[in-house]
This record gives structure tokens, sequence and C-alpha cells, in this order.
């Protein structure tokens, strides 16, 4: 069967089509109490992916995923049913008529999270023989009674699974394995870890080992707490920002701030593509920041590049940092900003940590990141008044 755009509604309107919460009820066996948008990814030359949850009335939600594939939509499903059912896969166990549903008429094509053909990885979570056989080779034992659970996955890209084993749990991340960037990016974790002192100011998850052949690397668990960001915690966090700037390490990537103004003017395109009129409200001042990120000059430092609320545990007093896919040499003030902005996404006061960072230019990324995160919001069920929000701080930002 063959669809167009022509007959297709937007991903956009497809969501929201009645259809939609329909599908959704059959592939979750129960009826959730509403169905929201909490973020939409443009993966490049692959579909539009949207991350749905659905609230239940029980006070839980569960996550589903939705292609939008106006063209060839069965065919599409269709090639990733053939493709996970194949035995190199071993995700097979996990493939229902709900796993992979399409919406008749909208262009979606509805999927549970933990299944994935770009990531052979997930078989440690419906393989238990070959999850024993790969974790002896790990620990050199057998694990004993264990249990795989899935934590966190961006459909194509990567994914989290949490290992609990009687005497240990540690961490397996998951990536597509057509490409060395897994390896690359796990050998640049463990240059960090190597370089960190036993008295260091940040701490880091230790790497484990890993396992090409399925894009998996294993990591210890970082033990601590989410930081509530008053005097004790802002201090220990830019304590940890400081140790991580203040460390030589080579071959990082290099993240420009004209890199960034290109993120900015990507989203901005996708807003004029689909969001007119903001992108209209945005384009004069996204233009102003991308130029003086394009202008910034501060000397290179080892940075997160995507420091957020969430990715920080605080344990003794010191803050560790989780999650160091995008570890490269930029700007100081990035991560500053960087956590700021999403400091004020979510509502937490950033007083006590502005007092604590101190490097030049923080104002500036600090406003690239809201007007990113204002862009990311306005393809999401956030209401209008939380992307009015962002972008009214971002543009207070450039007035003070």
């Amino acid at each position: 069967m063959t669809t167009t755009t022509d007959t297709m509604p937007s991903f956009l309107d497809a969501w929201q089509n009645p259809r939609t919460f329909d599908a959704v009820c059959h592939v979750l066996q129960r009826r959730p109490r509403r169905l929201v948008l909490e973020r939409t990814h443009f993966p490049g030359n692959r579909p539009v992916h949207l991350v749905l949850r659905a609230d239940m009335a029980d006070g839980s939600f569960k996550t589903l995923f939705a292609e939008h594939c106006p063209h060839d939509t069965r065919a599409h499903a269709d090639q990733a049913r053939a493709s996970l059912f194949k035995s190199r896969n071993g995700q097979r166990s996990g493939l229902n008529d709900r796993a992979i549903h399409v919406v008749d008429g909208s262009g979606l094509i509805l999927r549970r999270p933990g299944l994935d053909e770009r990531l052979p990885g997930l078989r440690l979570l419906h393989d238990p023989s070959f999850a024993r056989e790969r974790f002896q080779n790990l620990i050199g034992r057998d694990p004993g009674r264990f249990d795989v659970e899935l934590v966190a996955h961006r459909l194509g890209k990567r994914a989290v699974l949490r290992a609990t084993l009687p005497d240990r749990t540690f961490y397996v991340r998951l990536r597509v394995i057509k490409s060395n960037d897994g390896q690359d990016r796990l050998l640049r974790h463990r240059t960090l870890w190597n370089n960190l002192g036993d008295q260091s100011d940040l701490r880091i998850p230790e790497p484990l080992g890993s396992m090409p052949e399925i894009g998996a690397s294993f990591f210890e668990v970082l033990p601590g707490v989410m930081p509530e960001f008053h005097s004790a915690h802002s201090a220990a966090t830019a304590r940890a920002i400081a140790s991580l700037q203040g460390m030589s390490l080579d071959g990082l990537p290099v993240h420009t701030g004209g890199d960034e103004a290109a993120i900015l003017l990507e989203w901005l395109a996708r807003c004029y593509s689909w969001k007119p009129q903001l992108a209209v409200r945005l384009a004069e001042p996204v233009a102003e920041v991308s130029a003086a990120l394009a202008r910034s000059d501060a000397p290179r430092r080892p940075c997160h590049r995507d420091l957020h609320e969430k990715q920080i545990l605080i344990s003794g007093g010191v803050a560790g940092l989780l999650d160091f896919d995008t570890l490269c040499l930029s700007d100081p003030a990035l991560d500053a900003g960087n956590l700021l902005a999403h400091l004020f996404l979510s509502g937490i006061n950033e007083g006590p940590l502005r007092f604590q960072l101190k490097a030049r230019g923080i104002a500036l990324w600090r406003r690239a990141a809201l007007f990113r995160l204002a862009m990311i919001c306005a393809f999401s069920a956030a209401p209008d008044a939380a992307v009015d929000r962002l972008i009214k701080e971002a543009r207070r930002d450039a007035r003070d």
C-alpha cells in the first residue's frame, strides 16, 4: 500500500488524530487518560520521530514512539518487522501485533520502546541466554540470577539498559554499530576517567568494558542524588565543571561558536517549515545570537556540551556528571550557559549556581540555549505560554 503526503496529515496533526488515540489503546491494551507529545526528533534522512507519553488513569505513564512515514507507510513498517525478526538482531521475542503498528490514514507507525533494528545490543533485553553469556565475559564468572531493564531509548540512535545482578548493578550504553562512533566515545570517556585523581572535584561513571560487535559499552553505577541547587550543591556543581575544564585532554572533537550557531539556524529552518509564525518572531534575535556565537573566540577547554540538571549527581559534597557522549573542546561558557537555561526551563532558582560560575560569555550561551529550548518545546505539547516564557527570558538576557 502506497500513501502520499496529499492524503496524509502532517506529523504535527497526525498524533492528535482520533485514530492515533485508538491505535495507542490497542498497542497498550489500556485506555490512557490523555496522549501527550513530549518531543519531536528530526533524524536526518530517516522519518520524523515523535515521542508520545500516554498518561494512565492510575497516575502511571507509558512511552511510545511514532515514526511519520507519509510515503509507503506499511512498507516501512514491514521492513522494520523483518529486520527485527532476523536472528542476528535477537529481538524476535518482543515482536507481536502491537510492537509495530500502522495507524491508518495518518502516516504514523507506532513503536514500543526497547525494539530497534539499528541497535542489535537490545538483544540483551530480549534474549536471557545471550545476556548471560555476555555478562559472564564482562565480569569473569556466571552472573547468577539477573534482570535487565530499559532505562532510556532514542529510536535508531542509542539506548541505556540497567543490569541488576545479585551483588552488583551496572549500566549498558548501546549505539549503532555501522561506525566507530560508540568506540570513539568510550575511548574519550576512558581518557577522562584516567585523568581524574582520587581527590578530584569531579566524578564520572567508571568504564568497565565494551562489546563493539553489539555496540555496547558498560559502566559502573555512579552514586548520588540529583542536586537541589542550593548553595552547597551549586558550589559542588561549579567545582565539577571547573575540574573538567581544567584538564588537558587530547583528541577531543571541537565544537565552535559557529557550530552552535548552525544548530540554532537548523532549528529555525524547521520552524519556517512547520511553525512559520514562530520563525518570523525568532528570525532576528536568533540571527543576532548566531552572529555573536560565530564571533566568539574564547580559548577552548573540555566541555560536556549536554549538561542539564538530570546529568548531575551529588554524593559526599562532590558532583558527578553523566553521559559524556558529546565531550568536546569548546568555549568554557557553553556548559554553564546550557545548564542555567535548563534550570530556567524547569523552574529551578538559578541564583546560587550563577553566583558560583565565573566564565566569561555565559549570558550569550544561555541565550542561545534558551532560544534552542524554545524551538524544541514548540515541537511538543508544551503550551504556547511555556515557549513564550523562554523567548522572553532570552530577549531579557540581551537587554541586561
